[in-house]
């Protein structure tokens, strides 16, 4: 016959007991609704950050001109939208 040792009994016990709750907790939960969900998020949201108050630019020669003219350096941001595996690049 296997011994089984105290640790494995006693952890055993406490995960049976975790997902017990887990599962109880689950079923008395009602789905948020999306405005809940939004009132969430927005609450986790910080206020006054300061790359929010920047004006970006979406055109380069205007980004380009607004640097030279406040005299800041300029940070480029580019996105391509294709899928890591495209071998075009």
């Amino acid at each position: 016959m296997m011994k089984i040792s105290r640790k494995f009994v006693a952890a055993f016990g406490f995960l049976a007991a975790v997902s017990t709750a887990a599962a109880a907790n689950d079923e008395s939960k009602q789905p948020k609704s999306a405005a809940a969900l939004h009132a969430e998020v927005n609450a986790l949201k910080k206020r006054d950050v300061a790359w929010r108050e920047i004006q970006w630019k979406t055109c380069l020669l205007e980004g380009l001109k607004a640097s030279r003219e406040q005299k800041k350096p300029l940070m480029l941001w580019i996105f391509i939208d294709r899928p890591i595996d495209d071998e075009r690049c």
